[in-house]
């Protein structure tokens, strides 16, 4: 019944397209004959080396949020955007994108699976006549937290930070309000069933909050927070204790251990040529982590605290060639993220550099190098069971978008 559905899904996103594909190009078939509607997307593939030359090269990449496999050609996503927003108070639209490819299956479906299908996004939008029109939707959206987006065209970098990966949601189901308060100052408020999840996996909310500031035209400023029972626990999820899987299950804990996620995003365009830009996270977890001899209903302890900070800088050397260069750290002195009895106080550390180059319209090509550390040893050597505290890689792709 799933799969039937989402074969309808797309069905219907193919007959639009195919009406646009008969209609011209895309500029001039968001026309009268489909009411307003806008359609785009976009194909990403690429191949990525990693120097370790681990010996499995599925799920190798360690701390990559997509394209995590070596010496492999991934089709990482074909993405399709149906949009038919509102603009002014009074007007009601929505939002559709659908996402094919490996990228899918870490963002997960609709129905909460990893499916090699997701729809990230799927939300009615309405602007009620409220002072300067309040923005409501309800649905499922894109996390606003982060730097950079799960669409690969909107970000300077082919691989995903460390802190997209390891420290951000992707999406949010619920309800968010949007208000302009003036041509400088916006805000948000939400709540939602958590992150990364569709169907409520216990009975409590995730609250998000944002205040967004454009001192400048060039400049854009965004703080961000999330707060509810988000408790990721890795180590617990892929080790779970015979004795606690109905604990696990009925979801006790996840009613009472709260997450705080604070987040900062700002980027100012020097000029024509340089942009620059910066993320902070700061993310606090109550009762963290799992006390192996605790009997049910006390079996968390001690909280965790971490913090990540990325810089970015973009260089434009003509309208088709660019730089880009990224560095990041994490600081898991908790040994949160990569909890086991043997890994702990891990902060982690990457520097990426990436050249991109549009060849046509449309047509994007990066060519990208990425070093990651870490002070334990987490990423794949060669031979069976080996790690290493560092991986490099080298990274080619291409990118058309519609």
């Amino acid at each position: 019944m799933k799969k039937w559905s989402v074969v309808s899904v797309i069905g219907a996103a193919l007959v639009v397209a195919g009406s646009v594909a008969y209609a011209g190009p895309l500029a001039d078939a968001t026309a009268d004959t489909l009411w307003g509607i806008q359609l785009g997307g976009y194909l990403d593939v690429s191949y990525t080396y990693q120097f370790n030359d681990p010996v499995n090269s599925n799920n190798s990449i360690v701390g990559r949020a997509f394209s995590n496999d070596d010496n492999e050609i991934q089709l990482n996503a074909f993405q399709l955007y149906i949009d038919k927003l509102p603009q002014d108070a009074g007007e009601a639209g929505f939002r559709f994108d659908i996402l094919a490819g490996e990228d899918s299956q870490v963002i997960g479906d609709l129905w909460g699976g990893d499916d090699d299908i997701s729809i990230y996004q799927a939300f009615i939008s309405y602007i009620a006549p409220i002072g300067n029109g309040l923005t409501i939707d309800v649905g499922r959206w894109a996390t606003p937290h982060g730097y950079e987006s799960i669409e690969s065209p909107a970000n300077d970098q082919f691989t995903r930070s460390l802190m997209f990966t390891l420290l951000q949601p992707y999406t949010h189901t619920g309800i968010r309000f949007t208000y302009p308060i003036n041509d400088q100052w916006e805000v948000m408020v939400g709540m939602s069933e958590g992150w990364d999840v569709v169907d409520d996996n216990n009975e409590a909310w995730t609250f998000h909050g944002a205040v967004r500031w454009m001192p400048m035209e060039n400049v854009y400023i965004q703080n961000s927070i999330s707060y509810g029972p988000e408790n990721r626990n890795h180590w617990l999820v892929n080790n779970v204790p015979p004795a606690l899987p109905n604990l696990i299950a009925s979801g006790i804990r996840s009613n009472d251990d709260y997450t705080l996620l604070y987040d900062l995003v700002a980027t100012w365009e020097i000029n024509e040529s340089w942009t620059v830009g910066a993320n902070f996270d700061y993310e606090t977890t109550e009762d963290a982590f799992f006390k192996r001899n605790a009997v049910p209903r006390t079996v968390w302890s001690k909280d965790a605290d971490l913090w990540g900070l990325g810089l970015y800088a973009r260089y434009d050397v003509n309208e088709d060639l660019y730089l880009a260069v990224r560095g990041e750290y994490i600081d898991d002195s908790d040994g949160y993220l990569f909890y086991d009895p043997t890994v702990k106080d891990n902060n982690i550390w990457e520097i990426t550099a990436t050249l991109g180059y549009t060849i046509t319209e449309g047509l994007l090509t990066r060519l990208e190098y990425r070093h990651d550390d870490a002070d334990q040893k987490i990423f794949c050597d060669e031979g069976v069971g080996k790690f290493d505290d560092q991986q490099d890689t080298i990274s080619l792709e291409i990118i058309y978008s519609f």
